[in-house]
């Protein structure tokens, strides 16, 4: 059994794992890669990197809450969060690039911390379920008692606006858009035989089909929300990354999202929590 500190380190490196995946998968449609800024003037491929290389060193504190306590994890979750975030922003010189990752993965590294504590097997239903439990509550917390008397945040603006829950929502129900469509379509997409970067992006297709994604609804309305999510359903019946005619239009969702000044920022992060999740089980698998 390795020690809490190497645990610490090794499912750190896996949420860094996730984190790095996302931003280097391509073509990502409005999306950040090494290939392309997407639908972005205020950050590129280094500003990721950057911001990824400065929250790279919080990750295991975020497991190691898991192991230790009992109580206010996502308080102690949002303690470390909010280091993380403000680094974050001296590296890209104030751009917002991964906030809500940091949440995410904040949330998933202390969960798997837990599974652990507990002699729980470290899959995507105990890690899920421990997610609901941390959050219990955060939506009526957070979002049906804001205070309109004060600045708000995208997410609470745009729940008072189209009662959208957005990332607290997703973590509250336990992340049902990564166990529901992202996780299983990259696993079929892996067995289908596409790589690693090709199956990413047949999973993130699927969950861009699927999310009420708040980084769009900010962006471009409801509107914009559903022109997006009937643009990915299109790829998705050509086949997406399976077939070529599939693959083909992919690349033209990324110019047409660069058009329409679309980024699913929201699906990035709940693709990098379905690679995260699925590495974490199969590091569990072996270590059982």
């Amino acid at each position: 059994m390795l020690k809490e500190k190497d645990l610490c380190n090794t499912v750190g490196q896996v949420l860094l794992e996730g984190m790095i995946l996302e931003v280097i998968s391509h073509p990502s449609p409005g999306l950040v890669s090494p290939f392309s800024n997407g639908s972005h003037r205020d950050m590129d491929y280094n500003t990721f990197l950057r911001s990824t290389a400065t929250i790279a060193k919080y990750l295991p504190y975020f497991v190691h809450i898991g192991l230790k306590y009992d109580k206010n994890i996502l308080e102690k979750i949002r303690e470390i969060g909010l280091l993380a975030e403000e680094d974050m922003f001296r590296a890209t010189s104030g751009i917002n690039t991964q906030k809500g990752l940091i949440f995410l993965t904040g949330l998933i590294g202390a969960s798997a911390g837990r599974c652990l504590k507990l002699n729980l097997s470290l899959n995507r239903h105990n890690i899920a379920n421990i997610i609901k439990e941390i959050t219990s509550g955060i939506v009526e917390k957070e979002l049906k008692s804001i205070k309109k008397d004060r600045k708000l945040t995208n997410g609470e603006r745009l729940y008072l606006k189209y009662g959208v829950t957005g990332i607290r929502g997703e973590v509250e129900k336990g992340l049902p858009t990564v166990l529901k469509w992202g996780l299983p379509a990259f696993e079929d997409a892996l067995e289908f035989g596409l790589s690693v970067n090709d199956a990413l992006i047949y999973s993130l297709i699927f969950i861009i089909s699927k999310l009420e994604d708040t980084t769009v609804l900010n962006r471009r309305g409801l509107k914009g929300l559903y022109f997006m999510k009937n643009v990915a359903k299109n790829a998705i019946f050509l086949g997406s990354m399976k077939t070529k005619i599939g693959r083909k239009y992919i690349y033209l969702m990324d110019k047409i999202f660069k058009e329409e000044n679309i980024s699913p920022g929201g699906a990035a992060d709940l693709l990098a929590a379905t690679y995260i999740i699925y590495k974490l089980e199969k590091w569990g698998n072996r270590n059982e």
